[in-house]
């Protein structure tokens, strides 16, 4: 009897996962839509990021390649997560297209989108870029200065020799602090 109804409890389980991840599925699928972007996009991002601050062009020039993901989100109340599409350059040709996907978790409220250009420094972390997923544990600082929303970066020391990250373009608005956990992949290579 505690076989069966054990049984029929998993049946049971099975079927609302079932019925749970077709809405989830279709909802990865309208947002890899909606954050598709093109490699013409991509350049302009990279163009406008110059613009930003003075420092951000020389930081470009002694970059090996750099990482331009145009639209990017993030949202969350205390839970959130984080997801863009972009392209990889070298020296201004497009090695490729990667994904930034993750979770977060720390006090916050709201959501905004963003563009984030990634300039890699070294030959050796761009190539464990391009040859495996990558996994980055960062915090992030989310607040409202004059009315615009700003996003702030930690890392560590050793991160800032391999990696330049430049977040702006925020729209909606998103506060708080919080641990994200970022997965870099590659989709696809040229």
């Amino acid at each position: 009897m505690n076989k069966i109804l054990y049984i029929l409890m998993l049946l049971a389980s099975l079927s609302a996962c079932a019925k749970i991840s077709k809405p989830i599925n279709s909802s990865l699928v309208v947002l890899e839509k909606k954050f598709a972007v093109n490699v013409d996009e991509a350049r302009q991002v990279l163009a406008l990021a110059d613009q930003k601050e003075l420092i951000i062009s020389d930081i470009r020039k002694r970059s090996v390649g750099q990482i331009v993901f145009p639209r990017a989100i993030k949202v969350g109340l205390f839970l959130g997560g984080n997801y863009s599409e972009g392209y990889i350059f070298k020296e201004d040709q497009v090695l490729g297209r990667i994904r930034m996907s993750g979770g977060n978790l720390g006090p916050q409220f709201g959501g905004q989108e963003y563009s984030q250009v990634m300039y890699i420094m070294t030959a050796a972390k761009l190539n464990e870029l391009m040859n495996s997923t990558q996994l980055k544990l960062q915090g992030t600082v989310s607040y409202a200065k004059s009315g615009d929303s700003k996003t702030t970066l930690i890392s560590t020391q050793n991160d800032l020799k391999e990696i330049h990250t430049l977040v702006f373009n925020q729209t909606g608005y998103l506060a708080g602090i919080t641990l994200d956990g970022i997965v870099y992949s590659i989709i696809e290579k040229y």
